[in-house]
């Protein structure tokens, strides 16, 4: 049986600044179909990002430094004394999404016990003909079930669940424009099991994928989340926290 033809790569490696979703043909270089936009380093310009994305924003973050003070005061010392700049690896968006829920080595635990997610937002932007993943809304659809007191599991299993199911959506349109039934994956996030279960519902019936040999494990950095603490589980998640197959219908909770 012969194996067919992938055109399509999608490399997701928590490390790796230019992970995203390419075309990849034989004899020419690769060309970028979707890509992480890249997130402030400094805590309160991420913060300052989120909120003007609307007014239903606006109105969710002082509502949530309310309620939640200590994590507030956590995101917003994120890459304080540091030069400002940005960063669009896996591994600073998930270790971002861990300061902003305040994961415990617990609720890693738990999420491993989860079989159903929630939908959380993740956005396609297009910048200058390049579609991009706007993880803004992704950290303001957390908050915004946290303020519904969803559980810490439940929101890190979605978490990658819905990234998965938004990746592979996407393949799929770019898999019709290309006339391509197959992808393939690469990097040290490309077996995640949430992710992948995800993925699994993104992508159209029928579309093959196909697997790389991953990274060895030894040859990655400990993990460390955007505050500096190591990761307690980087099987389950890639950065310290944050960072499965049929159908069913989205659950939002409105900001």
């Amino acid at each position: 049986m012969s194996v067919p033809s992938a055109p399509l790569l999608l490399r997701l490696d928590r490390f790796d600044p230019e992970s995203g979703l390419f075309a990849s043909f034989a004899d020419s270089p690769r060309v970028p179909l979707l890509r992480l936009r890249p997130l402030p380093t400094s805590g309160r310009k991420i913060l300052e990002a989120i909120g003007a994305l609307d007014e239903n924003a606006a109105r969710l973050l002082p509502r949530f430094r309310r309620k939640f003070p200590d994590m507030w005061a956590a995101v917003e010392a994120v890459g304080a004394g540091l030069p400002n700049g940005t960063d669009q690896s896996l591994f600073f968006f998930f270790s971002l999404c861990s300061v902003a829920l305040g994961i415990e080595e617990a609720d890693i635990r738990d999420a491993a016990s989860v079989f159903s997610g929630l939908q959380i937002d993740y956005a396609l932007i297009q910048e200058e003909e390049q579609w991009l993943l706007d993880t803004r809304t992704t950290l303001r659809s957390l908050w915004s079930y946290k303020l519904a007191e969803v559980s810490n599991a439940l929101l890190l299993f979605s978490l990658f669940e819905s990234l998965g199911q938004t990746l592979g959506a996407f393949a799929g349109r770019c898999g019709d424009l290309l006339r391509a039934q197959a992808i393939r994956l690469s990097g040290d996030l490309a077996a995640h099991p949430f992710l992948r279960a995800g993925l699994r519902r993104g992508l159209p019936r029928g579309f093959a994928t196909l697997e790389e040999a991953p990274a060895s494990d030894a040859s990655l950095p400990n993990g460390l989340n955007a505050s500096g603490r190591k990761s307690a589980d980087p099987d389950l998640l890639p950065a310290p926290a944050a960072r499965a197959t049929e159908e069913r219908e989205p659950t939002r909770v409105e900001g």
